[in-house]
């Protein structure tokens, strides 16, 4: 309804004051939602230590955080999703400095990953964790997410050692990378243990020289 205050052009002496109103109470309803969102990615972190992935509930979360868990729903699809952005600020992703040798880089690369695996609690909640974003193919992409940036930095680092002739001109670079990634996440899956230096070297041997994995000698003790 128009009042004859409008009808008139004058403007009303209150609106200001109803304006501030409203952009006060939506920078609270703003920060609220940010508090919140927080809270439940600090209680997500908290109950994957104390419980590990399978026994993390949305219910559990709603009740550490002080949420609905209406709220969480909003705001991830599952649990895979709630899990992997609740790590991926612990990611750590340190540069690359390269030295221009490229098997000491590659190994630099391989090391970095491991970290970067063994940061998550991996071993405890992986396994369940890839389970749940294979079965759930709208999981696959935020997973990718939290590991891309590490895996495109080294991608390009051995794009141009490629360029440079430091490697066959056919080298899939990519698959490179996907190669010792996977295998350090299998270990982390599957072993329950980061891979250790001669295992990295073996790895770094295979890449670049084609030099299959070699046994480790038993160790011997004299009486």
């Amino acid at each position: 309804m128009v009042t004859p205050r409008q009808q008139s052009g004058r403007q009303d002496p209150l609106a200001p004051e109803y304006a501030a109103q409203h952009n006060r109470m939506v920078s609270r309803s703003g920060r609220r939602r940010r508090e919140s969102h927080e809270a439940v990615l600090r209680a997500t972190k908290a109950l994957l230590g104390e419980g590990g992935y399978q026994r993390l509930s949305f219910e559990g979360v709603a009740r550490r955080a002080g949420v609905s868990k209406a709220t969480i729903y909003r705001w991830w699809p599952n649990k895979a999703a709630l899990v992997i952005e609740a790590l991926s600020g612990d990611v750590p992703l340190p540069p690359i400095h390269e030295t221009g040798d490229l098997e000491a880089d590659l190994r630099t690369a391989v090391r970095l990953t491991i970290e970067l695996v063994s940061a998550m609690p991996t071993c405890l909640i992986l396994p369940a964790l890839l389970a749940d974003v294979i079965e759930d193919p709208t999981g696959t992409g935020a997973f990718a997410e939290l590991i891309e940036p590490r895996r495109a930095s080294v991608v390009e680092m051995l794009e141009r050692a490629r360029l440079e002739g430091r490697l066959q001109p056919d080298t899939d670079t990519s698959l490179m990378v996907d190669i010792y990634s996977g295998t350090i996440v299998y270990l982390a899956a599957v072993r329950r243990e980061p891979p250790g230096e001669a295992v990295i070297d073996q790895i770094v041997s295979l890449l670049l020289n084609g030099h299959l994995p070699a046994q480790t000698p038993p160790t011997t003790t004299t009486a």
